[in-house]
């Protein structure tokens, strides 16, 4: 196991820069996820790491040995990094049997027959497939198939396991299932991994910090609770859990849509540092909408005091997803997600009042 510094990588194709400067570190027993949309970047950044392809700028150095310093031209080939790999499509070799497939690494590193068997068995009691070591992987599940991978790559101890999108060939319930598998892994065997998923929950389940990458660099990188509570930039906060992000000016207490439209009197604490006029985005995630129906019109509690707190809004639709509601609201021309109580009884185009439980301001 072994410290990763990854320190100003930058690889071009054609003129256009796909990893752009990045720089971080994954500390010994990490389970650190590039997380980002499709073409950001994160799988161009894995494969310089694995030696797959030779950055332009930039230091790669794992347990204190330089793997690649474009200044003073070390490039280790990939073979002799020491590093382990699942790949999104398993690579499995077809004809050799599972248990064959775990041990190749190590009996390309000459080790006995005996002391082979005794890691291949040890590895497939780990994911609990010690009943499918003589079959071949055209007579696994697609889950089986990625568990194997995942022994393969543990075969040689390596210094850092890196594995790019691993589970998008799954469906829904495998992922869930195998997620908690690579988690198990991870904490039983103590191995780093570097992580590539475009996959939000995958990310937040499992790592100890994400990396969120955006054209190239990377946007935030800290816990699965800073990156999602408190994220950096208006990108983090809309790609990491939908969130809510509306550009807002602060006057006293009060928020204002941009554009003037009055939000509400929320008695809102500003963070340190923002001052009266300053424009800025507010953050707020769909769980922490706290919906209720308005008064009805006619009724004395109709006229709102204009001391009360809160949003009106106007429901445009409601998605009932079992264990709750989704509902996407108005509040003149922004949007709103909310997630709400299934028998909450609302119907679209009635009229709701909207506070806040918790927020996030992003400066401008």
């Amino acid at each position: 196991m072994a410290n990763i510094e990854i320190d100003g990588i930058t690889k071009t194709f054609e003129s256009k820069p796909a990893v752009s400067d990045v720089s971080f570190e994954i500390e010994d027993g990490e389970f650190v996820s590039l997380l980002g949309p499709s073409g950001c970047g994160k799988t161009t950044l894995l494969r310089c790491i694995i030696g797959l392809l030779r950055p332009d700028e930039g230091r790669i150095a794992i347990g204190g040995q330089v793997m690649f310093d474009a200044k003073s031209g070390v490039d280790i080939p990939t073979e002799k990094r020491g590093l382990g790999m699942v790949f999104q499509s398993y690579a499995l070799w077809p004809h050799l049997r599972v248990a064959d497939n775990v041990g190749y690494p190590l009996k390309l590193r000459g080790l006995p027959r005996s002391a082979i068997d005794e890691k291949v068995r040890e590895l497939l009691e780990l994911v609990d497939l010690s009943d499918v070591a003589e079959r071949f992987p055209r007579e696994l599940s697609g889950g089986q198939q990625q568990r194997v991978a995942l022994c393969r790559a543990l075969a040689s101890q390596p210094k850092l396991l890196l594995m790019d999108e691993p589970l998008s060939n799954l469906d829904a319930k495998l992922r869930e299932r195998v997620r908690f598998e690579i988690k198990n892994v991870q904490r039983s065997t103590g191995v780093t991994i570097l992580y590539v998923t475009h996959d939000q929950a995958e990310a937040l389940s499992m790592s100890d910090r994400i990396g969120v990458m955006k054209e190239g660099k990377i946007a935030q990188i800290g816990s699965p609770t800073a990156v999602y509570a408190r994220p950096s930039n208006g990108f983090v906060a809309d790609f990491v859990g939908d969130g809510n992000v509306l550009p807002v000016t602060v006057s006293g207490h009060n928020m204002w849509l941009k554009g003037g439209e009055n939000l509400g009197s929320l008695r809102l604490e500003l963070p340190e540092g923002m001052r009266d006029g300053q424009e800025a985005f507010l953050v707020v995630r769909p769980e922490d909408c706290v919906v209720a129906p308005a008064p009805s019109s006619g009724s004395p509690a109709s006229a709102r005091d204009k001391d009360e707190e809160g949003i009106i809004a106007t429901v445009q639709q409601l998605l009932y997803r079992g264990r709750d509601k989704e509902a996407l609201l108005t509040c003149g021309a922004r949007r709103l997600r909310a997630i709400l109580n299934p028998d909450m009884p609302l119907r679209p185009d009635s009229s709701v009042i909207v506070k806040f439980k918790r927020f996030h301001f992003i400066g401008k």
